[in-house]
């Protein structure tokens, strides 16, 4: 899988993971909101939505039933009591039950109680619901200390002006419990208050009076209210609720507070998932393009390795060696990378070497060049000057040692041309077949034909099988000539050089040049071929101009084979040749 499938494929799986995180958080603040509005209701409307809930959320436990905590705890404020009746009218389970409250009830008791047609100390709600085949028969009881308050006012008040006139007692139970009285008209609008608090209405239209009786945690305060038909006027005793300053509503409804919790805790937690997922994706993908940024820079900078940390180990590796999990999906990258780094590597330090080589190999050809040259503007000297007179045999002399500095320079030059001729790819341009037995035998003798040199110390050994083959025959001599020269010309007297073809594959053969002389150390082995590595001196024949075995090199190559050199100090030397192979 490629960079980019990869990259694609972490980044939907992170979008997805992303994506599940926020619904269940959604799904959480749903579920949460949900309970709390329901609670809302309960609490607003207790005797219906609250004994809903508690039929809903009973538990069977073996002959116990379980009640809900936070409901029971519900009816606990509220002053009230509960009771669930079985269907013989016995109460089986009761919560909060004042001493003056039955155990049990008849059906008519009950029904009485319940409508009110008998007097019963109490104010009574019955919710009958039936749940996983059990029908569940709940009263709820409580006193309203609103209502209480009420019927005192009602029975022992006079309103006199604006003002009401109440009892000592009365008064001291209305301001204890914060709460006020107020007479309002037929239309609603007040006529007569005591102990209202500033900032509490003095009209109430039908649908506000009914509102703020129901709707009491929306306006701050319960209300009790009673109409009196025979004088119409409308008595009415108002509560605060408990944190709520007396005349004051909540600045928020429970309902919007719910959602503004809801909607808000939502989004806070999405900016959390957000930023958490922001810095794992920066570090999981941000620190790996960091990294590669800092090693194209470290490239640039001419430092061709990985960076490291503070411990000399590549950042992208791990203690054992190998590569981080949030490195490994640019795999690719960082593989071209290390390839790049060490090809760049590899480049400079070649490059070194070339400036070294081309630096030796100037000062070579310079010096090979210079030697000559100076004894030609010697000699030229000598015949200039009007001081001597020379003899006929002492000026063809002079012009020999000439001639041979010139060609000296001549074959140096001409070397230095077939070098980089061949370097440029240059192709022989013409080859023939040739019988190499024949061809090496006579190749061989012109090769040590030069004065000085001793054919007694180079054996040919024929291939046993006819070996033919396409060469261009003035290059191959070269060839030949060169190795002789070199296995000559760099032994001791007295080496001896054997020669030796061999058949190899179909129309390709081995030809090796095998001395006994005192062979190269491994610098020198590896070096062999550079140009200009082993020089000469201008006494030497031409084959000495130090590019012979770089030309040969090139020349084997160009003619289609390969070159390679076995040598051992005290062990002499083995040049092979391979065509074919």
């Amino acid at each position: 899988m490629n960079i980019k499938w990869r990259l694609s494929l972490r980044l939907i799986v992170m979008l997805v993971l992303v994506l599940a995180i926020l619904l269940v958080l959604a799904g959480r603040t749903l579920y949460w909101s949900l309970n709390e509005l329901t609670r809302i209701e309960s609490a607003r409307d207790f005797e219906n939505a609250g004994l809903y809930r508690l039929v809903q959320t009973v538990e069977a436990g073996g002959d116990d039933l379980r009640f809900d905590a936070a409901l029971l705890e519900q009816v606990r404020r509220a002053g009230g009591w509960l009771q669930r009746i079985d269907e013989s009218g016995r109460v089986t389970n009761a919560f909060f039950t004042p001493p003056d409250v039955p155990t049990s009830y008849g059906p008519g008791e009950l029904v009485s109680y319940w409508l009110g047609k008998v007097p019963f100390p109490y104010q009574l709600y019955l919710w009958i619901q039936e749940k996983d085949g059990v029908v569940h028969t709940l009263l709820y009881g409580f006193k309203s200390q609103e209502n209480l308050l009420l019927q005192r006012a009602m029975r022992e008040g006079k309103r006199v002006g604006e003002g009401i006139a109440l009892p000592e007692a009365l008064q001291k139970d209305l301001k204890n419990g914060r709460s006020w009285v107020q007479v309002l008209d037929a239309e609603g609008a007040e006529l007569a208050s005591f102990n209202k608090p500033a900032g509490v209405i003095d009209r109430f239209p039908l649908q506000e009076l009914a509102l703020r009786s129901i709707y009491s945690d929306r306006y701050g305060w319960k209300i009790a209210s009673k109409y009196d038909p025979a004088s119409r006027l409308t008595w009415m005793v108002s509560t605060p609720l408990p944190g709520v300053e007396p005349g004051k509503s909540p600045a928020i409804e429970p309902e919007q507070r719910v959602l503004i919790v809801s909607i808000g805790s939502l989004l806070v937690a999405a900016l959390i998932v957000f930023a958490i997922v922001a810095f794992w994706f920066g570090h999981r993908f941000g620190s790996p393009l960091l990294h590669l940024l800092q090693w194209l820079r470290e490239l640039g900078q001419g430092r061709y390795a990985e960076p490291v940390d503070r411990k000399g180990r590549p950042i992208s590796r791990n203690g054992r060696g190998r590569r981080k999990r949030n490195y490994r999906v640019y795999g690719d990258v960082m593989q071209s990378l290390d390839a790049l780094s060490a090809t760049l590597h590899r480049n400079d330090r070649l490059r070194q070497e070339t400036e070294q080589l081309r630096d030796e190999w100037i000062a070579g050809v310079s010096h090979d060049l210079k030697t000559p040259l100076s004894s030609i503007k010697g000699y030229a000297h000598m015949l200039e000057s009007p001081a001597y007179e020379w003899s006929q045999e002492e000026v063809r002399s002079f012009a020999k040692v000439m001639l041979d500095k010139s060609s000296y320079m001549d074959n140096l030059i001409n070397d230095l041309t077939l070098a980089y001729r061949l370097r440029a790819g240059s192709q022989p341009p013409l080859t023939e077949r040739t019988d190499m037995n024949a061809y090496l035998k006579e190749g061989l003798l012109e090769a040590v034909s030069h004065p000085g040199d001793d054919p007694s110390r180079v054996k040919f050994v024929p291939s046993a099988e006819p070996v033919e083959a396409e060469i261009y025959a003035p290059w191959f001599q070269r060839i030949v000539d060169n190795l002789v020269a070199n296995a000559l010309l760099h032994n001791p007297k007295g080496t001896t050089l054997a020669v030796t073809l061999a058949a190899g594959d179909p129309a390709g053969f081995t030809l090796t040049f095998r001395d006994d002389g005192s062979g190269m150390d491994e610098q020198t082995a590896a070096r062999l071929f550079d140009r200009y590595y082993r020089g000469t001196n201008t006494e030497s024949s031409s084959e000495g101009t130090g590019l012979g075995l770089a030309v040969t090199q090139a020349l084997v190559e160009a003619l289609g084979g390969s070159i390679e050199v076995e040598t051992a100090v005290g062990r002499g030397t083995c040049v092979r040749l391979t065509w074919g192979a």
